[in-house]
């Protein structure tokens, strides 16, 4: 057997992990979705321990994110640098041993079921949808989803395991995540690696085969308030739910879905078919608009609106919040 990097030294000789342990953590593969705050907190920490990671994220590096989103630099937003990359050269940065493979995306289905087999899925996104899809594609493939939210001084942590129930859809209509959103009521600091810690440690138990070690109960905490719950949600299992009694996983399905609100600022995100991101660049200049491009997007103003196209064919309009205005100046710009 190879010797343990010197780098994991202190963590291998914690008796939950040992040298079998960090022997295990080196061949795993995790996926995580979305990498806002919780995300560049959770993969900052499962980085470090030695695990190799598949990062997901639509969006880019903005200056509001700076105060949280603890992977980020101001050059990363002044330069509008996705998340994704960001991110992946980061983490790169803090361990070159282990491999980061970084994706610009909206997750879908469609996506999902293309992804070369991972160990674990870590939640880290800001909305129902997409934790829905996550707790559907977890439970198909048999691996374990961690659930994590967190908003003002507020946090929730809960492990949804494939051999046992509830899930996230059976909890759904209990948890407290409607209403209420970084952009309205604010997010601390603190909470977010709160959060993101309590995640870190729960992949770290079931990397290493510590299962018997899982928190089972949904844990509630609000670290203004000093209140603090660990409550059982056994009871609270929903006979009939389609991911994990019937499972028929009613969220794997293609993606229809043409628009979507970006959390915290008036952004909508169109989805369109292109011929190619340098084609579209070609076009606009040729129409006398002013054009900025990156490796992965392309920048114009419309109508006083800031327009910003990926490569995977997704549109940020900005500055509005009715999907059917930003469908009609994608339109306008970019031809039906």
């Amino acid at each position: 057997m190879n010797p343990i990097p010197e780098r994991y030294a202190r963590q291998a000789r914690f008796h939950g992990i040992g040298t079998d342990g960090q022997t295990e953590l080196m061949t795993k593969r995790v996926l995580v979705v979305g990498l806002g705050a919780l995300g560049a907190a959770v993969t900052d920490q499962l980085v470090r321990a030695g695990v190799s990671l598949v990062i997901v994220d639509r969006d880019y590096v903005d200056v509001t994110n700076l105060q949280r989103q603890t992977l980020y630099t101001e050059q990363d937003a002044d330069a509008k640098t996705p998340k994704a990359i960001a991110a992946r050269d980061r983490l790169n940065s803090i361990n070159g041993d282990i491999n980061v493979e970084a994706h610009i995306t909206d997750v879908s289905w469609d996506w999902l079921r293309e992804l070369a087999p991972v160990d674990l899925v870590l939640d880290a996104t800001d909305n129902v949808e997409t934790r829905l899809l996550l707790n559907d594609f977890a439970l198909h493939r048999g691996i374990p989803f961690l659930f994590a939210s967190c908003v003002g001084a507020y946090g929730m942590n809960y492990t949804v395991l494939p051999s046992e129930a509830p899930c996230l859809r059976c909890l759904m209509r209990h948890l407290p995540l409607a209403g209420q959103t970084c952009a309205t009521v604010g997010v601390l600091a603190p909470i977010v690696q709160h959060v993101a810690s309590r995640q870190a440690i729960e992949a770290l138990k079931y990397l290493t085969g510590r299962v018997e070690k899982l928190e089972r109960r949904l844990l509630i905490e609000d670290v203004w308030e000093n209140l603090s719950q660990r409550l059982d949600v056994e009871r609270l299992v929903d006979g009939s739910c389609a991911s994990c009694q019937t499972r028929s996983y009613p969220s794997l399905v293609s993606n229809r879905q043409q628009t979507a609100h970006l959390c915290g600022r008036d952004v909508v995100q169109v989805r369109k078919f292109i011929d190619g991101i340098e084609n579209i660049a070609q076009r606009l200049e040729r129409a006398e608009i002013d054009v900025r491009r990156t490796p992965f997007t392309v920048e114009w103003h419309w109508r006083e609106h800031r327009m910003l196209l990926f490569i995977d064919g997704r549109i940020l309009v900005h500055g509005v919040d009715d999907p059917g205005v930003a469908i009609a100046m994608v339109d306008e710009c970019l031809g039906t």
